[in-house]
């Protein structure tokens, strides 16, 4: 069975990627803490990957932003992601490299570079 995002979840998430992009610095440190909380939940990462290939309706800045995070903690903790999360990635990368954004190509294009980087080094 695919996973699919809890509602409330994903419009946690999608209300943090909106926070994120606020110039005010005291909602900056708010976002990032409540990032380092998420990355510490694996499905997390799912709900990144979903908003960037799959939440066509969000604005790309939003959507790029997603598969911006979700590079970061492919290339900080790729090891530690369950088989399930990291296979559920690379299938929604590899369903949306055709996407007719740029933007949103060029992001699933670093995910899929950091990826690579990732596996090589722990071959």
């Amino acid at each position: 069975m695919e996973w699919q995002p809890d509602e409330q979840g994903l419009q946690q998430v999608l209300q943090l990627l909106k926070d994120s992009q606020s110039p005010n610095t005291v909602t900056q440190r708010a976002v990032q803490q409540k990032l380092e909380q998420l990355n510490q939940f694996p499905d997390f990462n799912n709900y990144l990957i979903f908003v960037l290939t799959r939440l066509k309706t969000e604005d790309e800045p939003t959507r790029s932003l997603s598969g911006l995070i979700l590079k970061n903690n492919v290339k900080a903790h790729y090891q530690n992601f369950p088989p399930a999360v990291a296979d559920f990635i690379k299938q929604e990368c590899l369903n949306s490299i055709g996407d007719p954004s740029p933007l949103i190509r060029a992001t699933i294009g670093e995910i899929s570079v950091a990826n690579c980087c990732t596996c090589q080094k722990n071959i």
